[in-house]
Formats: C-alpha cells, structure tokens, sequence
C-alpha cells in the first residue's frame, strides 16, 4: 500500500447534531473505556484520531465518530502531527502553574489548587500512541471494546529490555587487589620518564652553576650539554613512545564516524540499553566493514562512562540482532562502574600501548615523525627508528612481565564481560552465541585474507559485510568441525576480539542468568540505507589505486568459476542474469528480424534500465516474501509487528492485498527483464549461425547442455524463495516458538524442493554428465526431514541448517550454469571479433 494512498483521521474540534461537548466527552469516554480527561483530548482542533488508513477504513472510521456526534475529517496521512498540540498543551499547563504560584493562597485555595493539579495531571495522560506519528488509535468496535494501555504501559510494550536489576555486581576488593600489578609497567615507563627528565635538568644546570660559581670550562660544557643530549633521547626513544603514540597512527581502513543521515534508530537503543543496564553511554559510534565490535576508551571517557563504540558492519549484516548486541553489551561492560573501568582501561590500554610501540618500531616510526614523513629533523628521527629496532626485545619482555602480573586481572574482566552478553540474552542462548561468534571470526579472517590477496592484483570487494555474511553461510561441513575444535581451545583474555571457549561457556552457563531482551530485532534496520553505508564504507577501506569488483567475483571457489564469471561481464557487460538465461528469442516480429549489430545496438539502449530493472527485482522479491511470510503468520494466528513484515497494518485483508500487490510487481519486472534477456539469446544465436559450419555444430552442443537446466529455473526460484524465508523466520523465532506449524510447513516445503532438484538432475544425461549430481551431494546433501525440536536453540539450527542447504544446491547449480555458459559465450565473442561488429561495452570516459 503506498504511502500517498493513506489518510488520517482528524479532529475539527466541533459536536454534531447541536450536541453538548460535555455529553459528547462521556460518549466517548463510555464507548472506548477512557477517563474523560483523555476523552476530552479528542475534542481539540487538529488532533489526529486514527492515523495510516486506507480510504475505505477512513472513511468508515470518520462515520463511526459521526454517530457519536464528534466532528471529524479525512486528511492526507503526515498532514497534522499530535506532538505540537502536546507541546502546547504542556506549555500551558506550566504557565498556569507558574501563575498560580505567585498568587497568594489560603488553605481552602491551596486544596484547591492541588485538585486543579491533579485533574491537569489526568488530562496529560494521552491515549494509546500509534507508531511514529503520535496519533490516537481507540478502538471502533463497540461490540467488545478493550480498555486503552497507559502511556507507561505502552512504552514498556515498545522496550527491547527489561528493567530488572541486574545480576552483576563489581567486586570491590578484587578489583582494588588488580590495580596494583597492572600499575607496574606504567610506573616502569613513568620512572623511566622522571629519571630522564631529572639527569637531563640536573645536568643541564651544571653549566648555569659554573658561571655563577665562575668555574665554567669547555669539559664542564660539553659533559652539560652531551649528559642531557643522552638523556633526551633515552626520553624519546624508551619513555615517551608510551604515553604519545596515539592510537590513530596505526592504519585501520574503513572505520568512519557514523553520520547523522545514516543512523536512524541505532543511537535510541543502544541508550535505551544503556538505561536499562546501567552499561556506559555510548557518545559516538565509529562504523568499519569487519566484524570486530569493540570499545578502545581513554582514561576521560571512562570516568565520564562515556564511550567511543567501534561497530563492525560485517556483524551487523551477519549474525542476528540479540547476538550482535549481546557483542555490544560486552564489550560495553568491560569498563561499567568507574573502579571496575579504570581496571581494564590499565590492563587492556597496556597491552595495547606495548603493541603499538612494538608495531611503531617495526614500521620505522618515531614520536619525532609518527607518519614517517622527512623534515629538518630527519637524522634525528632516523637515528631514533635505527636504534628502535633494539629495542624490541625489551619492548616483548614488558609485554610478557604486564601479562604475568595482570593474569587474574584479566580473567576477571573477561568472565565479567561474558556475563554482561549474558545479562542480555540469557545463559541459555550463550552456548549458541558463542558457536555464532566462533564461526563470525573465522568467516571475517577468511574475507580479510582473500581481501589481502585481491589488493595485491588491485582489485577490492564492493561490500564486505555482506561478503561476511556470505562466506558464514556458506561454511562447509569440515570447516564448522574445525571451528568446534577451536573452541576447546583456551581463549586469549587480553584479546577482545576472541569469541568464548567452551570453559567461558560452562562459568556462565552454571551462573544461570535470565536474559533482558524482551523481542527479536533486525539491526540493519536501524540504519537508514545499510546496504549503501556497507559499500560506502568498504569503498574507504580499499586503496585508492584498487578496482572495486563484486563480490561473487572474488568468493568464488574455482578458478572456472572466475574465468566464467569475467566472460559473462564482458557478455553482458557486467549485467549477466540473475537466474538462468531464457533461452528463446523475442516475441516481436519486428525485434527478430535485427541483425547482429541492430541487436547489440538495442541492447547498448537498455543498459541502465537492465540494472534498475535488476536492483528493483531484488528488492521488490524480498518485499514480497516477507509481506507473504507476515500474511501466513496472520492467518495462523501469531501476533507480529507489521512494520517487520513491511507490512502497515495486522490486517489479514492488508496483508493479502499487499502480497498480491508486490507479486504483481514482481511479475512485471521479470517480464521486463524476460524482454531484454531474450534479446542477448537472439544475440548469441546470430554469432551461432555466422560461424563456420564445425564450430556451428559444436556450439549447439554446448547449447543443448545449456537447455539442459531449463528444468532447473523453476527449482531455483523455489529454493530461493524458501532460503530467503527461512532466514526470515532464523531472526525472528519467538522464544516460544508459537510459528511452529509455519516454521515446519517451511521445512517441509524446502526438503520437498531439495527432493526434486536432486530427482531433476537425476534424471538428465546432460547434467548427469557434467558432474552436477555429485557436486550437488557433497555440498547440499539428501537428509530427512527433521521435526521442529521443542527446545528454541534446536529449533533455530534446524532452520538454519535447512537455508545453508538451499542455498548451498542453488550456489552450486548456477557456478556450474556459468561455466557451460561462458565456455559457448566466449565463441560467440570471438566470432563477433572476426566479424567487427560494435561491441556491446560502453565507452569509458578517459
């Protein structure tokens, strides 16, 4: 339903039918179950009623409030906004309190003045909200009508998080018996200092002693000033490489500040967590396309319990909202309370600092010149970077003696953070956290590494987090067993990055902690375009001299699959279909009777509406499965946010025409796009009918085995459909999974999918012959449906599993598509070479 379509449903302010305001205010107060005071809200001027409707619900609803006797008319939805009758109305309600105050009072005036008070208190209780706008939203059925939820009410319905007390307390004396040992190499390198700078000044005041005592020589000079020299340059080389190496002189790519224009309602929740956890406020949040979440303080900001929170995107996109910020929550707590945050800043900054100096060093850097750049004291600071490299091994040794006598320190603060992630999300979900975390880790070193080896031939991916999210997905079997190994594996409690071992999950497992957050949420909703700051930022993350490339381009698993991939960007000039090829030529007498270069000629014209076709195709599929999935659960009786489902209303009738609309939709894109395909395959047939007649035979063989996956496209869609579906419900699975029968109807439907794409190729000699049947085993595997476990862990790995196996079958189809794809393009490329036709690229501008 489109948003110009909607009205709201606005107060005039005026009574029908000569009737009294009062006897209107208690129709209304009966009717709806209200106090008169709230009723009475509905008798002024530009109030709005009932905000989002259809015209036809409009139009009924402004009937209804006729009967009663109000007055109200139909506006465009946005029009009025109750707010600024709310504002005013409070305005007033302060300026006739400050008035009374100053008039003098007796005590028959003052009870009075209390009543008056609290009758102006019941008239500031306004009814139930609705979503954004602030409109009234009673009831219209009179048959069974519910009482309005409180203005409190209503808010704790809308929080993520119980307001529990939390569970966590500091231990005062462990932490004070912890400051002490990570104070020892700060004092080292703080003595260090004071004893440089003390033989510097003491020696430097020989020489203005000497002439006063007039004894001053040429030795007493040059030992003055050469001591001091000596001493001075210790002082830089050792001592204040600590304090003055800031934490932005190592390069970390893509991390930005996140702009007012991106967040929308990111900052809202992580202070309303911040309220309801008591964690420190989060002041500026700094975005960068890995998957690390973490918080590097300064001493100010944690005594403010104010700090800077590095968000990875690639978590974001990756992992499910109550597990991203169970990460979040973490790493938040680390420095909650003062006396427990001035404790990991010293033992988690010292580590940190050792590392930079080490990291400096190596890289020929200097407190002198920090980027490294030449300037007049260029002998000097390349003194101080020659002698640097001595002193690494002092600089490991300090790093080992502050990890020795922080141990415990560091054990605490890390059993301390782990409970925080549980204080949110339960210690029965922290098993299943950690498994997600695990497998997050590995997915983002695996992207960073292939990101390494891409820049090294100049190329970038366009979206990391969602090459993140990719590479988790599609994790095979052995790797998972791989990572369950590297659980067991003690964690290093310095490095925040490292997800929980399997000793970190048993410690919070038997504290048995019950979880805050009350409902699922979708973190990439909370930013205003996700998708665009992911690119945007992955974009600052490569290097300027760096070809941004997509990302199927750099994950694929085979050598084929990248060289058909660059053939099918040449083909369709970085435009190749989303699914299969249709392999039939143009309906239109007039579009089959161009010739090769007409073709590619018309086709040089619908370049731009290709790609808006196909980024409008994505978006409206995903539209329309997750309006489809909200109608389903509707009708199954399972209370949902509309907004969720991208939906307006719970309406089931809302919920149908919706679906109808957005398959509507669909359908014409595809049509769309159907059109402009089929004229690349009449494209390909020309090439096919101009090459001589041996490589013409050979070129329709290898056009049968393309048509030999006709009988896949309908499998595809399917398991696409039903992939896309089943993440839906992996991020939104209730607690009590009051979806079941949905949830296992989905499963049901996908092993059934699964079942006749396997019989499909079973059934093809061509396929059969190409290898994809056993591609197809290995990857996605035949297994029998599994029953939905009753347990809400159990349930969600089912699910999950079951979309890895969709989207393993399609993954491994289309690869195997494109390679035979490409291998007959490429001939048909090379016979247009031959023939000099005009290729299809568009000139690029120099």
């Amino acid at each position: 339903m489109a948003g110009q379509d909607l009205y709201q449903v606005v107060s005039t302010g005026r009574t029908l039918h000569a009737k009294e305001a009062g006897a209107v205010t208690r129709d209304i107060a009966k009717l709806f179950s209200v106090p008169e005071a709230q009723a009475r809200r509905l008798l002024l001027k530009g109030w709005v009623i009932k905000d989002s409707l259809a015209s036809s619900q409009a139009l009924e609803y402004r009937a209804k409030l006729h009967k009663i006797g109000l007055r109200a008319e139909v506006c465009p939805t946005g029009k009025f906004d109750n707010q600024q009758l709310i504002a005013k109305i409070k305005v007033a309600q302060r300026r006739k309190a400050n008035a009374a105050e100053k008039m003098p009072t007796s005590t028959a005036s003052a009870g009075a003045s209390k009543a008056g008070t609290a009758r102006e208190q019941e008239v500031e209780k306004p009814l139930s909200v609705s979503n954004a706008k602030g409109s009234v939203a009673p009831p219209l059925d009179s048959e069974k009508v519910k009482p309005q939820a409180t203005e409190p009410e209503a808010n704790e319905k809308r929080a993520f998080f119980s307001n529990r007390k939390t569970q966590l307390a500091t231990v005062g004396w462990r932490v004070l018996f912890g400051l002490l040992p990570a104070l020892t190499v700060p004092t080292i390198f703080i003595g260090l200092a004071a004893l440089c700078l003390y033989g510097a000044g003491a020696l430097l005041w020989q020489t203005p002693l000497a002439v006063w005592q007039g004894e001053l020589t040429g030795g007493t000079l040059l030992i003055s000033l050469g001591g001091a020299a000596v001493f001075i340059f210790l002082l830089l080389l050792v001592a204040l490489p600590y304090f003055c190496f800031p934490r932005e002189m190592r390069p970390r790519p893509g991390e930005v500040p996140l702009k007012q224009a991106d967040n929308k309602d990111l900052l809202p929740l992580l202070e309303q967590l911040s309220s309801a956890t008591k964690l420190p406020r989060v002041q500026e949040l700094i975005v960068s396309p890995d998957a690390r979440i973490y918080c590097e303080p300064r001493f100010s900001e944690v005594m403010r319990q104010q700090l800077r929170l590095n968000l990875g995107l690639a978590s974001v996109a990756s992992l499910s909202g109550r597990d991203t910020l169970a990460l979040v929550a973490r790493s938040l707590g680390l420095y909650q309370g003062k006396l427990n945050g001035l404790l990991a800043w010293l033992v988690l900054d010292g580590v940190r600092r050792l590392e930079l100096m080490q990291w400096a060093l190596e890289n020929d850097r200097s407190v002198l010149y920090r980027s490294g750049e030449p300037g007049p004291l260029k002998s000097l600071h390349q003194l101080l970077a020659t002698c640097g490299h001595f002193l690494l091994p002092l600089i490991e040794r300090l790093e080992n003696l502050h990890r020795i006598v922080t141990r415990g320190s560091a054990r605490y603060l890390e059993c301390r953070a782990d409970f925080w992630a549980a204080d949110l999300i339960g210690s029965g979900a922290f098993a299943e956290f950690a498994g997600n975390w695990h497998r997050l880790v590995h997915a983002d070193l695996m992207v960073a590494e292939t990101a390494r080896e891409a820049s090294a031939v100049g190329q970038c991916f366009e979206n990391i987090p969602a090459a993140v999210a990719w590479t988790l997905n599609n994790l095979d079997e052995e790797t998972s067993n791989t990572i369950e190994l590297a659980m067991a594996q003690a964690s290093d409690p310095w490095d925040v990055f490292e997800a929980a071992d399997l000793q970190r999950i048993e410690v919070v497992q038997k504290r048995n902690i019950s979880g805050r957050l009350q409902r699922e949420l979708g973190c990439t909703e909370l930013f205003a375009d996700f998708p665009k700051l992911a690119s945007e930022v992955s974009g600052e993350a490569g290097a300027s001299d760096c070809q941004v490339v997509e990302n199927r381009r750099l994950l694929c698993a085979s050598r084929e699959a990248e060289e058909a991939l660059q053939i099918l960007d040449v083909y369709f000039n970085r435009l190749p279909p989303l699914n299969l090829l249709p392999l039939r030529r143009p309906a239109t007498q007039e579009m089959q009777a161009m010739d090769l270069q007409a073709s590619i000629n018309w086709l040089r014209s619908k370049l731009i509406e290709l790609r808006e076709l196909r980024e409008q195709r994505e978006n409206t599929r995903q539209l329309m499965v997750s309006v489809q999935l909200g109608a389903a659960l509707i009708r199954a009786k399972v209370r949902i946010e509309p907004q969720e489902y991208s939906l307006n209303s719970a309406s089931l009738a809302a919920a149908q025409e919706a679906s109808a609309l957005k398959r509507s939709e669909l359908e014409e894109i595809e049509r769309q796009l159907q059109k402009i395909y089929s004229v690349f395959y009449q494209r390909l047939c020309l090439a096919l009918v101009a090459m001589p007649a041996r490589e013409r035979q050979q070129a329709r063989g290898m056009l049968s085995q393309l048509a030999a996956y006709d009988a896949l496209a309908t499998h595809l869609e399917r398991l696409a459909g039903y992939s896309t579906s089943l993440s839906v419900f992996s991020r939104r699975l209730s607690p009590g999974l009051a979806e079941r029968e949905l949830v296992q109807k989905y499963l049901a439907l996908s092993a059934r999918e699964l079942d006749a794409t396997f019989a499909t190729v079973e059934s093809s000699e061509l396929l059969k012959a190409q290898g994809l049947d056993s591609a197809l085993c290995i990857k996605a595997k035949r297994e029998p449906l599994q029953q939905l476990p009753q347990r809400h862990q159990e349930a969600l790995a089912v699910v999950r599993t079951m979309e890895s196996r969709c989207n393993y079958a399609s993954t491994v189809i289309l690869e195997r598509y494109q390679i035979q794809l490409a291998a007959l393009l490429q001939r048909c490329l090379h016979r247009e070479g031959q023939l000099e036709v005009n290729p299809l690229r568009l000139l690029q501008a120099v």
